[in-house]
């Protein structure tokens, strides 16, 4: 990367946190004209003084030294106001595609052989339908989906799930390849809210939205989808009546833990499915189950699932097993995997043979 985009992304990078010239430089210990004349792509940057721009400015270093994606950039162009993403999302976004893009052209990841596509839905009754069509495509019948990322890289979307902090977007898709796509979930908020946005992620990926473009009326019938495709009409109908003598919270309580939803998108859902009536789905909003009400039920609640930092399985036992096989440095397994694992996480690797040596 040349010396002026690259001191373009710092430039960025910094506008990004509204922080000034003088706080950077003060923070990574550079002169400010430096910095000026940096982001101007006057000055080249030492190895030891991007790190320290990279730290001060909370970006992974890769982000700063790699060309810009043109998918990335087109996702940036066509997103839609609805679909606003956080610039540290993006960035990680943006890393997650290319680590993607080159792993599929280097043979260690394969994109799925026929990418299953619908059309984006127009009402509710087609989210619900359309929902069971993918659920007959994955032969997952009614039952609630568990493993919900396995899921996905099923259907070609690669997600990783990273600690960003309060107040951003829940998650960001992008396409890679015509079969492959990336997602990055927010892995700060509460699992039933992480799986709600792979599922809606999912949904702009399946109905060939490769930059999360749509209008906020599409949004909303992707939210539909995804509501029904994590708890189908009959396993919520099943549910609710075989504990029909609970109280409307209780069985809600029960749905969201059965399911694993966010306590908003479990009362809507409900709503829509006419399980409770307006005034119930009223009492019920805003007041978030306690844990104990879960214990108390009998009910208990799994967080690991798109917990951060990790990265959808599929692609984790990939570059984990190139590493083994020695096609690619404990540094770079790490980095990839984005955290989820440290160099003494790291099986062994197999012996070197002739032919390693032979390749050199």
């Amino acid at each position: 990367m040349d010396a002026k985009t690259l001191g373009g992304r710092i430039k960025q990078a910094r506008e990004d946190l509204d922080i000034t010239q003088e706080h950077l430089a003060n923070r990574a210990g550079i002169d400010r004209t430096a910095v000026l004349r940096i982001e101007k792509g006057e000055r080249k940057v030492s190895a030891v003084e991007l790190v320290s721009l990279a730290e001060v400015l909370a970006t992974p270093l890769a982000w700063f030294v790699r060309d810009p994606l043109p998918m990335v950039v087109s996702r940036r162009s066509d997103a839609s106001p609805a679909h606003e993403v956080t610039a540290l999302m993006d960035r990680h976004l943006e890393l997650l595609a290319g680590d993607v893009a080159g792993l599929l052209e280097s043979g260690v990841i394969t994109a799925v052989p026929d990418r299953p596509q619908w059309r984006t839905p127009q009402s509710h009754p087609e989210a619900e339908a359309t929902a069971s069509q993918v659920r007959a495509h994955l032969g997952v019948g009614v039952d609630p989906v568990l493993g919900l990322p396995e899921i996905a890289e099923r259907l070609g979307l690669y997600s990783c799930s990273l600690g960003l902090g309060e107040g951003g977007a829940d998650g960001a898709m992008v396409e890679v390849s015509s079969n492959a796509a990336v997602a990055v979930i927010d892995g700060d908020t509460r699992i039933g809210r992480r799986r709600m946005s792979l599922a809606h992620e999912l949904g702009h990926w399946l109905f060939g939205d490769p930059f999360d473009s749509v209008a906020s009326d599409a949004e909303r019938m992707i939210n539909s989808f995804a509501a029904h495709f994590l708890a189908p009409r009959a396993g919520v109908n099943g549910l609710w009546l075989k504990h029909h003598n609970d109280v409307v919270r209780d069985k809600a309580i029960r749905v969201a833990a059965t399911f694993r939803m966010s306590w908003s998108a479990v009362i809507f859902h409900l709503r829509n499915l006419n399980l409770i009536n307006e005034d119930e789905y009223r009492h019920l909003e805003g007041r978030n189950p306690k844990t104990g009400e879960f214990a108390k039920l009998g009910l208990t609640l799994d967080t690991d699932e798109l917990g951060p930092p990790s990265l959808s399985p599929v692609l984790t036992a990939a570059i984990v097993a190139a590493y083994i096989d020695r096609r690619m440095t404990a540094g770079r397994a790490v980095e990839l995997l984005r955290g989820a694992l440290v160099e003494d996480d790291l099986p062994d690797r197999r012996e070197e043979s002739a032919e390693d040596f032979a390749s050199l």
